[in-house]
């Protein structure tokens, strides 16, 4: 078992260096002052004297710091650190916030505002004064007006409302499970712009899993629709804390996460969050004390519990939920029909050992070994796909697939190449067939995400 330690030595050993990591150096009195007693009280049941005070420039307390021992469940001290942050308001223009320490945990406490937490570690001077900030000037989320320009659909107000519902009634994490294609990042760019109007969050960080998400995040969300608001992308490289609205990859984020405070993002979006939950990433969802909104596509019942109750959803049911079904009964998304056309060859492969005679023997004369040709079928499309077969599978895509009000063009239609090389293969064969329709096609490719052509009308 661990050696038990005395108050003041968990106040030196461990207490004391986590205050100085947030840059709380004690001997500077102009942030710190240890020991400092509270008019109005008499010896019991306590002395009258906090352990430490946290102070913003203008000499006005901004957070008590209660401490206890390590043996000592510092939870306990709640009702004394209240009575401390208490009477100290009587003395100046806002109550202070509270932390509740032993050395090996920290709760943050905001009396009369907020249930305590626990928090991964003490906040720095600026994070405080920018919850202090919010704490004076928040309005509630629902008295904010939701801009249409963002979001004109009536499911992406609702999931806004519920959102602002769930944290009004004290929660700090939600899960918003929308269908694909049914406009997840305008509904975020939405929450986003009511959090900042309703002085709810003033630095927000948006992460997803994949290079390309984060691009179209900061690109066509950011920018687009919040443009006077400045936003950067996080990389190892290159930390800029200066602006408002922050993108970056989980990867990355897991990287650096440690170079800021747990209280310097005030809102936290998780993109694809069901791919989050799990390894080192969930420390990252743990280290930051901002409300956090998970955003995912995948079906709610194909989410394990896990995610559920990362985002606080106990009873398995996301905060909101609008269904791909219920997307295409709505008419914002359109129903798909699935046609694999695919040769024998491409079903099984090609096996030396099941050619005729006649055909081994056509390889015995040009030199090869009937017996080392095995290809799988998948194998066929990298390495031996030829110019006739995909003419015969764009004559057959090109027949059987819907075409538009004409009946003579296919209508949008998504052929899922093997790799970007066989796509524009694909291409490059289509345009040899049809030279008329210049215009027809295009290869969408991002590294190893599977290569697309997409007609359109």
């Amino acid at each position: 078992m661990p050696r038990k330690i005395s108050e003041d030595q968990t106040r030196k050993q461990l207490i004391d260096p986590q205050l100085e990591k947030a840059g709380w150096y004690l001997h500077d009195h102009s942030k710190v002052k240890i020991e400092i007693p509270v008019d109005g009280y008499d010896a019991e049941p306590w002395n009258g004297v906090t352990d430490y005070c946290l102070y913003r420039e203008n000499g006005e307390v901004l957070a008590v710091v209660e401490a206890k021992k390590t043996a000592v469940d510092v939870r306990l001290a709640e009702a004394q650190l209240t009575h401390y942050v208490t009477e100290i308001e009587k003395h100046q223009s806002f109550r202070p916030f509270g932390f509740l320490a032993n050395g090996r945990e920290i709760y943050f406490v905001d009396v009369g505002y907020a249930p305590k937490r626990e928090v991964f570690g003490f906040f720095t001077r600026e994070d405080l004064e920018n919850l202090l900030y919010i704490r004076q000037n928040a309005v509630p989320l629902s008295s904010v007006s939701i801009n249409n320009a963002i979001v004109d659909r009536s499911y992406q107000h609702e999931a806004i409302r519920r959102v602002g519902e769930a944290f009004a009634n004290g929660k700090r994490k939600v899960l918003i499970v929308m269908a694909t294609g049914t406009g997840k990042t305008r509904t975020t760019m939405g929450l986003i712009d009511v959090f900042m109007r309703a002085n709810q969050a003033r630095r927000i960080l948006f992460v997803a899993d994949r290079d390309a998400l984060v691009d179209q995040a900061k690109e066509d969300g950011f920018e687009k629709f919040l443009p006077h608001e400045p936003c950067t992308r996080l990389r190892t490289y290159d930390l800029d804390t200066t602006k408002r609205l922050y993108a970056v990859t989980l990867q990355t984020l897991s990287n650096i996460f440690e170079q800021f405070s747990p209280a310097f993002f005030d809102l936290i979006i998780f993109d694809e969050v069901h791919r989050s939950i799990f390894n080192k990433f969930n420390e990252v969802l743990e280290y930051f004390d901002g409300r956090q909104i998970g955003l995912t596509a995948t079906p709610a019942n194909y989410i394990n519990r896990d995610t559920f109750l990362a985002f606080d959803c106990t009873d398995g049911k996301p905060t909101y939920l609008y269904t791909y079904e219920q997307a295409i009964a709505d008419g914002y998304l359109v129903d798909f029909e699935l046609y694999a056309a695919r040769t024998k060859f491409q079903r099984q492969g090609i096996r030396g050992v099941d050619l005729t005679e006649e055909e081994r023997n056509a390889l015995i004369e040009k030199g090869l070994d009937p017996d080392d040709i095995n290809y799988e079928g998948t194998e066929l499309e990298k390495t031996v796909s030829n110019r006739d077969t995909l003419r015969k599978q764009w004559e057959e895509i090109w027949e059987v697939c819907r075409k538009d009000s004409s009946g003579q063009l296919p209508g949008k239609t998504i052929v899922f190449a093997m790799t970007q090389e066989h796509a524009l293969r694909l291409q490059d064969v289509f345009y040899e067939m049809y030279p008329q329709f210049p215009d027809l096609t295009k290869v969408i490719t991002y590294k190893s995400v599977l290569t697309l052509i997409i007609s359109y009308l």
